[in-house]
């Protein structure tokens, strides 16, 4: 367990994850992090996508994460995100819902305000995301 260290995934209304790992990697804003034991500190934004947990018992856990933050300070690794799910918990049919529901938004928004798009974009990437980890 030396090489261990705590992971946590919190969103602002629950604890999904705390648990010990030895390696974490996650979508940050700027392409795919990798997280080992003795990494430095760091902050950094949470993209959209999934998290994968290598816990110390030898199994291995997929979230998907809808923006936020990681940092990593001492032998702790916490990702705040707006949402985190277990990957287990997704629905294939509800997620293609979500998107066709969201692809027909960006349709009718056409040309609003930049928040809207991006909103609606966010809203895409999610749905596209929970397409791809429920596949799996």
């Amino acid at each position: 367990m030396a090489n261990a260290f705590r992971c946590s995934i919190v969103t602002p209304s629950q604890a999904v994850l705390s648990a010990d790992a030895t390696y974490v990697t996650f979508e940050a804003w700027d392409g795919q992090r990798g997280v080992m034991s003795g990494a430095s500190p760091f902050l950094t934004l949470l993209g959209v996508g999934a998290a994968r947990v290598d816990l110390a018992d030898g199994t291995s856990a997929s979230y998907l994460v809808d923006s936020g933050f990681a940092q990593m300070q001492g032998s702790d690794l916490t990702l705040l995100s707006d949402f985190a799910a277990d990957v287990n918990t997704l629905s294939r049919a509800a997620a293609e819902q979500e998107y066709e529901q969201a692809r027909a938004t960006a349709v009718e928004v056409g040309h609003t305000s930049a928040e809207e798009r991006e909103r609606v974009e966010r809203s895409q990437k999610l749905a596209a995301a929970k397409i791809a980890l429920a596949v799996r």
